[in-house]
This record gives C-alpha cells, sequence and structure tokens, in this order.
C-alpha cells in the first residue's frame, strides 16, 4: 500500500534538488507490471517499487521471493513503507510508516536517457545505519545532483536489525538446504537482480551497474564483492567507510570469535520472549510483532549487524576472499573520512574495550608516543577502517583490477576549528551533490562557495567512475591507481591532493597483522 500523504513531502524535497514542478512519465514496463512516476526538473523519479515480496509472515528470515505480478499499473509518485527499525533512529525518519512490505528501490534517471537517448550507466546506492537503521528512501535525500551528471541511481530499501540478520537453531533445522542468517545481504542481491532484469526499460545501462555505499553500505559493498550470487550483477564498486575487521566478528553457530554465535544470540532472544527450543518455535518467532524484535535490539549495545560467514551467501570472511583473489573483479574504489572515531561519540573507551585478541602491548608499542585517549581513538579508526580500506584496495591487483584509495578529510567551513576532521558519514552530502542534506538533518550553516566546490570534485569523482571505471576527469586532480609498491592516495582536503597514507607505522604493524591471520600474499 502506498502511503499518499509522504508525496507532499517527497515533492518537496525534489524541489529543494530539482526546482521544477511534477508531471507524470510514460508507462515503464517490468517484470511484475507497470509503473509509472513523475518528472522532476529533468529527472524521472519512480518511487517505492517492489524488488522482492513482502517478507513477512512464513516469509519472515526466508530469503526473498519474487514480487508479486500487477495487472494495475504501479503509481510510483511517494515513497513507500520503510524497513522496520528502532524509532530512536538517529535518521530523520522516526515519524515515517514502517512494515516488513518493504522491499522497495527508487529510481532516478536523466530525462533524455528516459526519452529514449543513449542509455546511462548505474549507480545503486546501499545505504548505512549499522545494519539497524535508515532507508534508501527519504524526504531529503535524493540524488538529483547526481543524476544531472549522466547517470541514473537506484537507491534501495533492505531488512534491518535482527529481521535482517537472524539465526536460531530450530528455526535453522526447520530450513534444511536454505540459505541462512544474512537476509539484508540477500535482500541486496535480489535488489540487484531487479535492476539488471528491468533498468534498461527506464533508461539505464544493465551492463554498466556500479553499487556504492557508506558505513554499513560499504560494508555491504565488499560483501557484495564476495558473494558468489552477487557476480556479474556490477561492473564496478565504491566502498565508503566500510569498517570490517581482519576476520568477522561473529559466527553463525559454534564457539569462537569476539561476540557470541548469531544462533546462540537468538535463542537468547526467543527465551527472553517466551518462546522454547523446539520445533514450534519457527511460527511462534514468526508471528512476533515486529515491535517486540526491535524492542528487544534496543536493549543492547548497537554494534553493526553486519553479514557473517554463513557458508552458502557469504562462503568466508570479506578478507580472507580478497587475500584468495576470489572477489569479483571489477573496478575498485575504496576510503575513509578523516574522523572516524567520531562514532564513539564523548565517551571514554578503554583500549581494552577495542581489542579483539591482538596483544595490547604491540599495539601500544605501535602507537608509541599518544597518550591513552588518543591511542584508542587512532587505534578505532585505523583498525575498523583505514586499515580495512588500505587492505583491499591492495588485492585488487590479484584480479587484475585497479583500485583507488582516499581519504576525506574536508571540514565544511562553518564548522572548522570546532571538530578535528571530517566526521563519519560527512561525505555523503558531498558525494550525493546536496550540501542541503546537512543543514536539513543537523542544522548546520547554509553551504560556503568552497563547500559546493568540494561537492561538485566528489560528485565528478564518483560519476566518472561509474561511466569509465575511473574516476579521473578533466579540471580534476590526478587521482593515481592505488599500489602496495606507491602507498598512494588521495587527500579529498581543504586542497585536494596526493599522498601517503599517515601514520605508516602503525599501518606497517596492521599489514603484519593481515600477513599473520591470512598468510603471506
Amino acid at each position: 500500500m502506498k502511503y499518499r500523504i509522504l508525496l507532499g513531502v517527497a515533492v518537496v524535497s525534489a524541489a529543494w534538488s530539482a526546482g521544477a514542478a511534477a508531471e507524470a512519465t510514460r508507462v515503464v514496463p517490468t517484470v511484475e507490471g507497470g509503473v509509472i512516476g513523475q518528472r522532476l526538473g529533468g529527472v524521472a523519479v519512480f518511487r517505492g517499487v517492489p524488488y522482492a515480496g513482502a517478507p513477512e509472515g512464513e516469509w519472515r528470515w526466508q530469503p526473498p521471493r519474487p514480487a508479486a505480478h500487477r495487472e494495475a499499473v504501479l503509481d510510483a509518485e511517494a515513497f513507500d513503507t520503510l524497513c522496520p527499525q528502532s524509532r530512536r533512529t538517529p535518521y530523520p525518519l522516526a515519524g515515517l510508516p514502517m512494515g516488513e512490505d518493504c522491499l522497495k528501490l527508487n529510481i532516478y534517471v536523466p530525462a533524455d536517457a528516459f526519452d529514449g537517448g543513449a542509455r546511462v550507466p548505474v549507480m545503486v546506492w546501499i545505504h548505512g545505519g549499522s545494519y539497524r537503521w535508515g532507508a534508501g528512501s527519504w524526504p531529503g535525500a535524493e540524488p538529483f545532483a547526481l543524476v544531472h551528471k549522466g547517470v541514473a541511481v537506484v537507491t534501495i530499501n533492505y531488512r534491518l536489525d535482527r529481521l535482517g540478520l537472524f539465526a536460531h537453531p530450530a528455526l535453522s533445522a526447520s530450513m534444511p538446504g536454505e540459505p541462512l542468517a544474512n537476509y539484508a545481504l540477500m535482500d541486496q542481491v535480489a535488489a540487484l537482480r531487479w535492476v539488471r532484469a528491468n533498468i534498461a526499460a527506464f533508461g539505464g545501462d544493465p551492463s554498466r551497474v556500479t553499487i556504492f555505499g557508506q558505513s554499513a553500505g560499504g560494508v555491504s559493498v565488499t560483501t557484495l564483492m564476495a558473494t558468489p550470487s552477487a557476480r556479474g550483477l556490477f561492473q564496478g564498486a565504491i566502498a565508503q567507510s566500510g569498517a570490517s575487521r581482519i576476520e568477522g566478528d561473529r559466527k553463525l553457530r559454534g564457539e569462537g570469535g569476539p561476540f557470541q554465535s548469531l544462533e546462540a544470540d537468538g535463542l537468547q532472544m526467543a527465551t527472553s520472549l517466551g518462546i522454547a527450543n523446539d520445533s514450534g518455535a519457527p511460527a511462534k518467532l514468526r508471528a512476533l510483532p515486529t515491535d517486540r524484535i526491535i524492542a528487544y535490539s534496543e536493549k543492547e549495545i548497537p554494534n553493526s549487524m553486519n553479514p557473517v560467514v554463513d557458508g552458502e551467501v557469504l562462503p568466508d570472511d570479506i578478507s580472507r576472499t580478497f587475500r584468495a583473489g576470489r572477489q569479483q573483479p571489477v573496478p575498485f574504489l575504496s576510503g575513509t573520512t578523516s574522523w572516524e572515531a567520531s562514532l564513539l561519540g564523548p565517551y571514554e573507551f578503554k583500549l581494552k574495550d577495542m581489542l579483539r585478541g591482538e596483544d595490547p602491548a604491540a599495539v601500544r608499542q605501535a602507537y608509541a608516543g599518544l597518550d591513552e585517549p588518543t591511542l584508542v581513538k587512532t587505534w578505532f579508526m585505523d583498525m575498523l577502517f583505514r586499515g580495512p580500506a588500505r587492505f583491499l584496495a591492495g588485492e585488487m591487483s590479484s584480479v587484475g583490477k585497479p583500485a583507488w584509495f582516499y581519504e576525506f578529510s574536508y571540514v565544511a567551513e562553518g564548522r572548522r576549528g570546532s571538530v578535528p576532521g571530517a566526521f563519519h558519514s560527512d561525505d555523503v552530502a558531498y558525494v550525493f551533490g546536496d550540501l542541503g542534506m546537512r543543514q536539513r538533518w543537523r542544522g548546520d550553516a547554509p553551504p560556503t562557495a568552497a563547500d559546493l566546490h568540494m561537492a561538485q570534485i566528489a560528485t565528478s569523482y564518483w560519476v566518472n567512475f561509474a561511466k569509465r571505471g575511473d574516476p579521473n576527469g578533466p579540471g580534476l586532480p590526478h587521482w593515481p591507481r592505488y599500489e602496495r609498491s606507491t602507498d598512494q592516495m588521495l587527500d579529498l582536503g581543504t586542497q585536494v591532493s596526493v599522498r601517503k597514507p599517515e601514520r605508516t607505522q602503525p599501518l606497517s604493524f596492521l599489514d603484519g597483522l593481515y600477513e599473520t591471520a591470512l598468510g603471506a600474499r
């Protein structure tokens, strides 16, 4: 069901970026049936298009199934239901309707391509939010600036929280031979399959698809590169702040790892909600109201609910897959912001809170000269963000594909001097080319000419990559490919420049940890 109340908000959002009144598009045929959207300032927009059936009732914690065939034309003017998540979301989504019938996507295409011109490259955006919050569809976060540079953009929803990552012994036993646990990841693959099957009818080129995402979306990008069922569904990949460890945090079942296994976690949740571990558990779990599942999650420290190695959808840890040269061979762009430690907030964590089996003495030696609070923040940034981004970029030579590595250090002029660097997620508004996002969400000062110039630079690099598999282009500082031997990255800062990463000694220490855990290359 469409929530027509959202239409007015969506149009206002579009007007901020497109600056034009809406008119209906022609009907577009898809595998499931016809779709009609809106024209907004030279962009054809389709919101809330189902790419899979509703994962509710007996279909909760099942692989996504195809969306139902429709005889009637789908009115795709308004955003549809968001996937269930905490109402305490850090995103401006808490007042919007949520429900399990949420596997929808949104399509934005340049009008000339939509009207029969040359098909354009496609960028598929995977939102962040620790796999607990967020959406690919909400007012004030639409990719009009990217589309005006000559690409189609698709934004997707996927299952979140314990609806997107869950396992329970009785549930597993009831599904022999079925893929388990990684439902959010399965949804993303299903969305990419829908794009491949349908995007040509909208004016997009299914043979030139780039996936890009930030935070949990960045993790999703590198995970999809290691997911066999996603192979061939995209031809380029951009991972922004895709936090990951050398080896995954948790296992599907059994002992080991820094956190309890997913099945043990599911058993604990079921027990707390009065559900016994017996043959009746799957039906009772699937009958739980989503609010009870989300309320259970709200009681815990909200660690990111990253995909787990299940042996089928995700056969191995991402770093092991890249080291073995089994990742999807596509051009790859990877990087971080300069102050990822913003995620830690005001809390004073100890080093022991950050370590997952590493020797604290060796870590302190590698980061000699830093006081404890600074060491903790720096280790957090290097171990979870900068180190993995650099490592994965360095592994692309094994599949004969180029990689580019960056750090986004630009701080808006109105915030300089009050923050230590570019926060986690600061890059998203610049990549989307819409600095009004920050004003609308955070109350930031209006962007300056310098801020807008940086947005132009960021969108140009990203769109060039989607068009040609290389971020470089006229009018931009040259961005060299990443090679381990030269260790050169692009600093997207006040001055865009090429340099080596900071803290080379600690990064060498991290290289050693990778070698120890994964074996020499």
